[in-house]
């Protein structure tokens, strides 16, 4: 199985016992680790299902008996491993895992018995909220957990992104501020940074702009987080910093005088509807933030662009 592959099932399951679904609570079953996991250490947490009255159910690391679980129905325990390959096996699963101390990698490969075959170990990182329990987030009834309000959940150790900052007013991305926090993250664990569950990040949600013209770099890079929050913001649209000052952050040394809305001569008009910050001239009346036709992002064709405040 591929990593990616059991990265998609895995939550599934997890998610299946968490909210009995039909048949899925009724059997005991390894929730994490998934197969083909890269372990950074020599210690390994384990995290099982047992239903109700389920018996006992030892597991075996490369062969030998341990017995590591603390809890009835919701059991965690942690074992040790040996570098290099690891076999687990608990509840009729068999799990491979990959033990590179201190290992940064995302993945490793490892070449299998026949040319040209490969394993490929995938690292996962863990929700640390698991290890007190999944009463946290989750509340048992009659066996079985159903899922608290993610609002109440997740700012239970979370800040609260509605809340004003020195009196300003948040601008809150509509996921947060509708509850759906695993709308983009997975609440047990991903193979993300940040517990991202989203291939796509977020043109999961949100459209592509053309890769015709002029793309600004980091929106060819998919790199959105660099200009835009992705959970609140004192500024419009989640923008990290308000206006002018995010683009200065990495043009800071161009268009000096184009910044300043002072009149300087007969030939420049500026219109009163051109876009200004705080009585300077806003990078936006000239540069698209995203993507244009147009070279070095400009709004419009260079000549007509000029004439927008300079009339020849």
């Amino acid at each position: 199985m591929s990593p990616r592959r059991a990265g998609f099932l895995f939550p599934l399951l997890l998610a299946a016992c968490l909210f009995g679904m039909a048949g899925a609570a009724e059997r005991p079953a390894l929730l994490f680790p998934p197969d083909l996991a890269l372990i950074p250490d020599a210690k390994v947490k384990l995290f099982a299902y047992r239903p109700p009255g389920g018996a006992a159910d030892n597991l075996l690391v490369n062969g030998v008996s341990s017995n590591p679980w603390e809890g009835e129905m919701f059991l965690k325990g942690e074992v040790e491993l040996a570098p290099g390959l690891n076999l687990i096996q608990a509840f009729g699963q068999t799990v491979r895992l990959f033990v590179l101390q201190n290992a940064r990698m995302e993945r490793f490969r490892l070449p299998g018995a026949k040319e040209g075959e490969e394993l490929v170990f995938q690292r996962y990182g863990l929700h640390p909220a698991l290890d007190d329990g999944c009463d946290g987030c989750h509340v048992a009834t009659g066996g079985k957990l159903t899922a608290k309000n993610q609002l109440e959940a997740c700012y239970a150790c979370h800040g609260d992104f509605s809340k004003e900052e020195e009196g300003k007013k948040p601008y809150v991305h509509s996921p947060v501020r509708s509850g759906e926090c695993t709308s983009c993250h997975d609440p047990h664990f991903s193979a993300r940074p940040k517990l991202y569950k989203v291939e796509k990040g977020c043109l999961e949600c949100h459209d592509p702009f053309p890769s015709t013209g002029t793309v600004h770099r980091p929106v060819a890079n998919g790199e959105c987080l660099s200009c835009h929050s992705p959970h609140a913001s004192t500024a419009p649209m989640q923008l990290r910093r308000w206006g002018n000052a995010l683009c200065l952050g990495c043009h800071a040394d161009t268009h000096e005088i184009h910044r300043t809305a002072e009149v300087r001569g007969r030939i420049t008009q500026v219109p009163e509807d051109f876009p200004r910050e705080k009585g300077n001239l806003s990078c936006f009346g000239c540069h698209a933030p995203h993507q244009t036709p147009e070279r070095k992002l400009f709004v419009k064709e260079r000549t007509e662009l000029c004439k927008t405040c300079h009339r020849f």
